[in-house]
């Protein structure tokens, strides 16, 4: 009797207390709440299992308090239990400690490690308007001077293009007309309603005048489509190709060459298309699923592959659809193959002596072309096909077993290098061509970006090349040169996407089209030769290369800088060098 007279008096005295205290209660089961979503969150595989093992008890049958020693964890079970991927800050703090632990095991190497950027992440130096105005005018200068080092060689050749128009009616020349097209390209300007609202306003013409006094007028951007319209689109290539005989004849890449020969690499990229078939018939065609057809825009494209990284656009070759049944089928595609031998022939036309040394994808790796080069008297370092060309795969896998690193230069780019290769090798029909193989074993640690884990990769790739083999030119043949093909991909991805707007149909006209495409790579060949200029190069690497585009743009087109002061930009000795590294 006594015990249940407890009883009921402890129960008596439990509700009385969480009728006396019913907010801290609420409050403690709140918080329970709270931990126990947060460890939910938290551990979604755990719960996910536990569920999961219900479930299986349950339709079996077997979940009792009896018998849960019946519920089994697998091997599997325990490694979801106890490896669970990491999430959020803790994944990120061990992908930091990771890629920290892989620095320093390179710097123990001496692995040469090249940052992404070296621009400076703090507040503007300037204390003032004044010093503000100073260092914006000792940009701008750099920046002046190459382009008069480049520029009036170029305008004197834009003068000598046929102009087709009626000379009582011409208001504008066509030298300032191509000018004003340039200009539109080498300030990244989107769009020819762009052109006419930026370079049409007083400032930018007052400055532009004054550097360049043969800019007499401001002409409005259709009258520049109209002109391109008429004009022969390689008039505009062989001035870009004239600006670089100039550079080559003053020996500015003399120490940038591999193998005394100029490194020119080649890729294809598309330019835009367009549903229907609605645009010029030299568009080429397509056929998208079953019923719909697309007319797109191809080329390919020719770059300058220096040794310090500077990538020169050069030359340009369209893939176009012919109309002219006596010529070809008017249902055959034009292909990157038949382009690049029409780029080649027209290379060798424009520099029938300079000494060429040629870097290509997989693609071009065919008898044709390499008997052509071969014809060419240039060398030339081709990607071997994977899945093509096996018996020159197998001959050349035979010697990986003896590969060898260089000798002091285990590294590069954090990647650990070795190399085998097979020198002169007949090939072709007739065996007239004698080629050599070459292929690199890598080996490089890289951080997981699921588990924050450090995972070791490898990696291996082979060319075929005219030049023999040796452990002394590797670096420079591949390292230097073959490696560097990713310096057009990142230069094509440039006018895609940061400015030049090379996707962008500037003109629908054939020929107007290819107008803005040369005018385009023209201007990006002089911003790329620019932004390696000793003195603007210490600013890119200061400030980064879109931050000093975009400083040199903003002060050209405001009044941070007298007229004088541009006046005398005029008056000093333009000299271009080169940043070698």
């Amino acid at each position: 009797m006594s015990y249940a007279t407890t009883s009921f008096s402890n129960d008596a005295t439990n509700i009385e207390d969480r009728q006396v205290y019913p907010s801290y209660i609420d409050q403690l089961l709140d918080r329970y709440e709270e931990i126990l979503q947060k460890h939910r969150a938290e551990n979604p595989d755990l719960y996910h299992l536990v569920e999961l093992r219900k479930k299986q008890a349950i339709n079996s049958d077997t979940f009792s308090e009896d018998n849960t020693s019946n519920i089994n964890v697998t091997a599997e079970d325990e490694k979801l239990l106890w490896n669970r991927e990491l999430r959020g800050s803790p994944l990120r703090a061990q992908i930091r400690a990771s890629q920290r632990k892989i620095r320093q095991s390179l710097s123990t190497l001496n692995a040469d490690i090249t940052p992404r950027t070296q621009a400076h992440n703090r507040k503007c130096d300037s204390q003032s308007i004044d010093e503000e105005r100073e260092f914006r005018a000792d940009v701008v200068s750099a920046q002046i001077k190459a382009w008069r080092s480049m520029l009036p060689t170029l305008i004197k050749k834009f003068a000598r293009i046929p102009d087709y128009r009626r000379t009582n009616s011409i208001k504008h020349k066509i030298t300032v007309l191509m000018i004003f097209g340039l200009f539109a390209f080498i300030f990244r300007l989107s769009s020819r309603r762009e052109m006419n609202r930026e370079l049409t306003s007083p400032v930018i013409f007052d400055h532009l005048k004054r550097i360049f006094p043969e800019i007499e007028t401001i002409p409005h951007a259709d009258t520049l489509a109209r002109i391109l319209e008429r004009i022969e689109p390689k008039k505009i290539e062989m001035i870009h190709i004239n600006m670089i005989k100039e550079l080559i004849k003053k020996k500015k890449f003399r120490k940038l060459l591999i193998q005394d020969c100029i490194p020119i690499t080649i890729d294809g990229a598309q330019k835009l298309y367009r549903q229907g078939l609605l645009q010029d018939p030299q568009w080429c065609e397509r056929k998208v699923g079953k019923d719909d057809t697309q007319q797109y825009l191809y080329a390919l494209e020719a770059n300058i592959t220096l040794k310090n990284g500077l990538t020169i656009p050069l030359m340009t070759e369209y893939l176009y659809r012919s109309t002219n049944e006596l010529e070809q089928d008017t249902n055959k595609q034009d292909s990157e193959i038949t382009a690049f031998e029409r780029l080649s022939a027209r290379l060798k036309k424009y520099f029938p002596r300079l000494k060429i040394i040629l870097f290509a994808d997989a693609m071009f790796a065919t008898q044709t072309i390499m008997e052509m080069l071969h014809n060419y008297q240039w060398e030339y370092i081709i990607r071997l096909p994977k899945k093509k060309l096996t018996d020159l795969s197998k001959q050349l896998s035979k010697n990986k077993p003896d590969r060898v690193s260089l000798p002091n230069q285990h590294y590069h780019k954090k990647r650990k290098q070795t190399f085998y290769w097979e020198n002169n090798i007949p090939y072709g029909y007739e065996w007239q061509l004698n080629i050599n193989l070459i292929a690199c074993f890598e080996e490089y640690e890289i951080v997981n970006p699921k588990t924050g884990k450090i995972e070791k990769c490898c990696s291996e790739q082979a060319w075929i090349s005219s030049i023999p083999a040796k452990i002394s030119n590797l670096h420079e043949l591949l390292n230097l040169g073959a490696r560097k093909r990713e310096l057009i991909e990142d230069s094509l991805n440039t006018e895609k996407n940061r400015g030049y707007h090379y996707k962008h149909a500037f003109s629908y006209n054939w020929n107007a089209s290819q107008g803005f495409h040369y005018l385009m790579r023209l201007a990006h060949a002089i911003n790329a030769i620019s932004e390696f200029t000793k003195k603007l190069k210490k600013y890119i690497k200061e400030l980064g290369c879109s931050a000093t585009l975009k400083l040199i743009k903003e002060t050209l087109f405001s009044p941070w800088l007298s007229l004088s002061w541009y006046k005398k930009q005029f008056l000093k000795t333009p000299q271009l060098k080169l940043q070698l590294e």
